[in-house]
């Protein structure tokens, strides 16, 4: 099953459980594959309260969940994890930031 990627942001995220996480943001590509490995999801308020994150009405926190923890998609994304889980999951490795302009 194929999706375009402005389908995907808005889109419900729901853990093993049936709570709601959060809406997905973006889809993060790896430039190296071109494939999906994550997507950023914009978490709820009680959500954010579970996972220990600070919520603000301007600036809602974020995580991103990589698609190998993804149950299922349709209408909703199903995690194959709960919100206890997903709080116990290490956080992925920084990357390096990407300068703003590559100087040749």
């Amino acid at each position: 099953m194929h999706i375009k990627f402005n389908e995907l942001p808005g889109r419900t995220v729901l853990d093993a459980n049936g709570r709601v996480v959060g809406h997905i943001k973006v889809p993060m590509v790896e430039l190296d594959t071109w494939l999906v490995d994550s997507l950023r999801v914009s978490v709820a308020r009680p959500a954010a309260a579970d996972l220990d994150l600070t919520w603000a009405f301007w600036r809602r926190p974020t995580i991103d969940v990589p698609t190998g923890l993804i149950h299922a998609a349709g209408d909703a994304i199903i995690l194959r994890v709960s919100l206890a889980e997903l709080r116990e999951a290490p956080p992925p490795p920084p990357s390096a930031p990407e300068p703003a302009f590559a100087s040749h």
